[in-house]
């Protein structure tokens, strides 16, 4: 197994902090990108780590990026939508595809919360990505209306578009970590007019969702909506972490909710891709 770091020129001309990993073995190699969660980092607590190993051990090769305005990335926040995630996205697969011999017919996509949300919408725009992770996704149409973060809340969310749009960005106080951020005005609309949930439905490949029960952030119940709209010709698989929030045990220091979350999906991605 080789893991690397590098910087990749964005669409945008500006540089996107990744990490590849890659299998010992040669030849045409299937590929996962990984896309992570609202003002987190590519290695989303070390659960995005361990899946590439587990998959690389499997001989399946990954590359992961920084969100603009995330970890590394020098990019402002105020650029971090749908739009410019899914560019950025588009710029890894490119790598990959020069970098080494990708299986184009076997690629594979997984989301973390927010993540989510753009790997529904990437692989609506790429329905040749046949196997889906998604981990307590934002799958929901629009705002995740009835979650317990702010950004569910109608009300707020409308009020911080409209300052938006007359000053360019809001400045959002995240309640992860207290940073204040820079939101733009895109990132309302794209989120606003998101179809994510229809993109879900309309999805006929193989598609794992792993949430907890005890998620407050995006709960179980607005998640079991989102698995029961499942497309018929699915291979749909809904796990359930018993106890685990939103982290997965990445908050509260229960490692093993984080290995079943790696595991169940490594398994589902190596068995389908």
């Amino acid at each position: 197994m080789e893991s690397f770091e590098l910087k990749i020129e964005s669409k945008r001309g500006t540089d996107i902090p990744c990490t590849v990993v890659l299998p010992d073995k040669g030849g045409k190699l299937p590929l996962v990108l990984m896309a992570h969660g609202f003002c987190a980092t590519r290695h989303e607590n070390g659960t995005f780590t361990m899946l590439a190993e587990k998959l690389a051990e499997a001989g399946i090769a990954s590359i992961r990026g920084d969100f603009p305005g995330c970890n590394e990335s020098t990019e402002s926040h105020e650029f971090n939508n749908l739009e410019n995630n899914m560019d950025n996205l588009d710029t890894l697969l490119s790598y990959m595809k020069e970098y080494c011999d990708i299986d184009e017919f076997r690629v594979g996509m997984v989301g973390y919360s927010m993540g989510g949300k753009v790997v529904l919408h990437y692989t609506k725009r790429h329905p040749e990505i046949g196997v889906m992770g998604l981990w307590a996704p934002a799958a929901m149409n629009g705002l995740e209306t009835g979650s317990d973060s702010d950004l569910g809340d109608p009300v707020k969310t409308s009020a911080w578009y409209e300052i938006a749009k007359r000053d360019g960005v809001y400045m959002y106080h995240n309640s992860f970590d207290e940073r204040v951020l820079p939101l733009g005005k895109d990132f309302f609309e794209q989120v606003i007019h998101s179809k994510a949930q229809d993109y879900f439905s309309a999805y006929d490949g193989h598609v794992i969702l792993v949430n907890g029960d005890a998620d407050q952030i995006i709960p179980a119940s607005l998640l079991q909506k989102v698995a029961d709209s499942a497309h018929p010709d699915a291979d749909f698989v809904h796990h359930v972490v018993k106890g685990a929030n939103h982290g997965f045990g990445a908050w509260t220091n229960e490692p093993h909710q984080m290995e079943e979350l790696v595991n169940v999906t490594a398994d589902f991605i190596i068995r389908n891709i």
